[in-house]
């Protein structure tokens, strides 16, 4: 009775895990389709009709990092300059992001579901939790690359370089492209680990069952 009720509560677990992961795996892909549709409207639309348009707007403009927001004033937005490919290539380093992310969660999605059907110890379970692993790792090694170049195509779209520089409490600004996250290694490297155990729990269950 007892393991009969663990049973079930670990099946209403996996499934509304398996929702929640579902809910994102929407969202991400309707993400996804906004950033293509930018793109195709970056490709398209000419640098000289959005700049036109950029003059006549009246808009604000904020720059976000980490926890810092600075709100732009209205002089330095009336003087952004849309450069198309600063926009092409920014679009493209955030969609090469989202990209992994979104491997990321197909596999959690689909470990979830096997997990719901009772399938613990596989190959199949092994194998996406060993790519996961794979993608955290890569994201380790990128993610500080990703996130400067963002912010130097930022930097570079409003012109904050030269205004910061003109200021006395700044004398310079560089870019640091490498870098190792050492969170998201430290836990590639345990959910490689992880994926190791359920690859020989896998082989242990066919021993299992062969003797049986």
């Amino acid at each position: 009775m007892k393991q009969t009720i663990q049973r079930k509560e670990f099946q209403l677990l996996t499934k509304g895990l398996r929702t929640i992961f579902t809910i994102i795996l929407v969202l991400m892909i309707f993400g996804m389709t906004l950033m293509a549709i930018f793109f195709v409207g970056a490709m398209v639309v000419s640098e000289d009709e959005v700049n036109h348009w950029l003059a006549k707007a009246s808009m604000t403009a904020s720059f976000h990092f980490e926890g810092l927001e600075m709100l732009l004033s209205e002089q330095v937005v009336k003087d952004i300059h849309y450069t198309k490919i600063d926009v092409v290539k920014l679009l493209l380093t955030a969609t090469i992001y989202i990209a992994i992310l979104f491997l990321i969660v197909v596999q959690v999605r689909n470990i979830l579901s096997n997990l719901s059907k009772g399938i613990i110890f596989s190959l199949a379970n092994s194998k996406k939790i060993e790519r996961i692993a794979y993608c955290v790792i890569v994201l380790s090694l990128t993610v500080s690359a990703f996130r400067t170049y963002i912010v130097y195509l930022m930097m570079q779209q409003f012109k904050l370089e030269s205004l910061f520089v003109k200021t006395d409490f700044i004398a310079g600004i560089s870019y640091h492209f490498t870098g190792i996250n050492w969170t998201l290694l430290l836990c590639g490297l345990v959910i490689w680990t992880m994926a190791r155990i359920f690859r020989y729990g896998a082989f242990l269950q066919d021993e299992y069952d062969a003797t049986a």
